[in-house]
């Protein structure tokens, strides 16, 4: 039996994800933060994808951004 591989979340991918999406959207890093209830610091650890954003966080920027939550993420 042929199995598929389990696809996983590419965070270095997923990180220049978000930084495009925010590059390209009128908001800034620090109305990304407010939004999202954190630091500038941690939007800028999701941009350079050294973490990835709790699942509540992807929720928010999907929505923030005008995207589904998967086309926020990357498979690797």
């Amino acid at each position: 039996m042929n199995m598929m591989s389990m696809p996983v979340i590419d965070v270095a991918a997923t990180g220049n994800v978000i930084r495009d999406l925010i590059r390209g959207s009128s908001y800034s890093v620090r109305d990304i933060a407010g939004y999202l209830g954190t630091d500038t610091a941690s939007v800028y650890r999701y941009m350079r994808g050294d973490v990835l954003p709790s699942t509540d966080r992807l929720l928010a920027l999907s929505v923030l951004l005008g995207v589904s939550i998967n086309d926020l993420l990357a498979a690797g």
